[in-house]
């Protein structure tokens, strides 16, 4: 009885530090707090030159102090360029995972991303990688429904700058090699 009471107090400390854990911020989505204005790119394959698309205005705030909510908007008021875009950035204290995901107006399909247990008093150094799943885009220039894997990259912020990158490597269709389709460039506001 002894040692079964022993191994229930055991189990129960570990669920509440993992509690605690969860009810801690991680240092990494607290440095992303703010309004940061964004250069956006996109590129339609392996050497494709980059395409600019509309500035816009980034809104990243804690919510409950647990996880990053950004709201994306264009910063010109043109009704041709305009968009919505949701993202949402948590620390899973179950997991030791980060997980990333948005969904955009321009082309409405939930993307998710979960990154590599790590520790989440440690701010990733260059970048924290994200891998993604798969997705169907029922057009990608000339060519109809075209599978792609995906991943993601969140730089470190320097000089009041960072960088996220989409990265995409055909299934289907075009040739199979990854590259980078979607940049965004973020700097802070003062």
């Amino acid at each position: 009885m002894l040692k079964l009471g022993s191994l229930l107090m055991a189990t129960i400390t570990s669920m509440v530090g993992a509690i605690a854990v969860a009810q801690q911020t991680s240092p990494f989505l607290q440095s992303m707090v703010g309004t940061w204005d964004v250069q956006q790119q996109m590129r339609s394959g392996p050497g494709a030159a980059a395409v600019e698309l509309p500035s816009a205005i980034a809104r990243r705030e804690l919510v409950g102090g647990k996880y990053l909510e950004e709201t994306m908007e264009p910063t010109s008021g043109a009704a041709t360029q305009a968009f919505h875009r949701n993202a949402f950035i948590n620390y899973n204290s179950v997991t030791r995972r980060y997980e990333y995901t948005s969904l955009d107006t321009r082309a409405p399909q939930l993307m998710m991303e979960m990154s590599r247990p790590v520790d989440p008093k440690r701010v990733p150094g260059a970048e924290l990688k994200l891998q993604g799943g798969a997705f169907l885009a029922p057009e990608w220039g000339s060519a109809k429904n075209v599978r792609f894997k995906y991943r993601l990259s969140i730089g470190e912020i320097k000089n009041g700058q960072q960088t996220i990158q989409l990265f995409l490597t055909p299934v289907t269709v075009l040739p199979n090699e990854e590259f980078l389709a979607f940049e965004y460039v973020y700097t802070r506001r003062p």
